[in-house]
């Protein structure tokens, strides 16, 4: 029965993400013609509306400033109490159209972004969440610095201010905040479509909550360094080593679209393994090994 039980909860999971980031995952509409000005017939929603969707568009103007952030994923443990899945997205402040924007273009760089992580047992008698990590930021991401001449070659900085709580009270309370800066080098050949990504992100605790958790420095370090490398439309694999005075901690992603094997299957197949101090904010001092199969949105 728990077998049975595993696999309703998995697909009742995907379900779920998949209600919960439909919004998150419309593409943003065309930010304007060459003059910085709105191009009015693709920023608004159709005058008939024909579908369901045409209507919520209509009544939704603002559905073009959100955007994915982080992977977005479901991810069922060989060991089902190891259950991981994750959804994220970001809101831009500012509509790329509107003449401040179009006068200093960097200020449309700031961003509101929201991403929650939950470790799921599926093992147990009542299938409890073990814990859940909510991390809302401010955000601010450049566009390009390389010029044109760099061709392939793109460069981008992030930085932002991001909270994290597990959401629970007393001896169970965990939570930090983050002051981070992360440069973002990426090369991509438009002729195979292949890509290489590194991106090094670096950051300090302010206002750790020493009291539940006064040594999460020592187990989650000062830096995450992400490696990323595949082909836009196939297979991709992506690497993080996070190096912390208690030890190193690593996780690996694969995925592949599954829309090559079954056609018109918008997912990704993805495989998870992690070696990690701190991948949750519970029990943060003790290591966490676990292997995970099962599908993302976005990866």
């Amino acid at each position: 029965m728990k077998i049975y039980s595993g696999i309703l909860w998995i697909a009742s999971g995907i379900l779920l993400l998949a209600m919960l980031t439909t919004a998150a995952m419309a593409e943003p509409a065309p930010a304007g013609n060459a003059s910085g000005t709105e191009n009015k017939e693709s920023a608004s929603p159709s005058a008939d509306p024909r579908t369901l969707d045409d209507m919520f568009s209509l009544y939704q103007p603002y559905l073009k400033n959100i955007s994915a952030y982080e992977p977005i994923y479901f991810l069922a443990g060989v060991d089902p109490s190891e259950t991981r899945f994750q959804f994220s997205f970001r809101y831009r402040f500012l509509n790329p159209g509107i003449a401040i924007v179009d006068k200093y273009h960097w200020i449309q760089g700031f961003h509101l972004a929201y991403t929650q992580t939950s470790f799921w047992d599926l093992e147990g008698r009542s299938q409890p969440f073990k814990d859940s990590s909510y991390k809302p930021e401010v955000m601010f991401l450049t566009p390009n610095l390389l010029k044109k001449d760099f061709g392939s070659v793109q460069l981008f900085f992030q930085t932002g201010y991001q909270h994290e709580s597990n959401g629970r009270g007393e001896d169970l309370s965990r939570s930090t905040n983050y002051l981070y800066c992360e440069p973002i080098f990426i090369f991509h050949s438009k002729k195979s479509n292949f890509g290489f990504q590194i991106a090094p992100r670096i950051w300090t605790y302010i206002g750790n909550d020493d009291d539940t958790n006064p040594d999460l420095k020592n187990y989650r370090g000062y830096v995450d360094l992400e490696i990323k490398a595949g082909k836009a439309d196939n297979l991709v694999v992506e690497f993080h080593f996070r190096p912390a005075r208690e030890g190193n901690s690593v996780r690996l992603d694969i995925t592949y679209p599954l829309n090559h094997l079954f056609e018109n299957l918008d997912l990704y197949f993805q495989v998870q393994y992690v070696n990690a101090l701190a991948e949750s904010l519970i029990n943060y001092r003790q290591r966490n090994r676990a292997f995970r199969l099962g599908f993302a949105i976005v990866r």
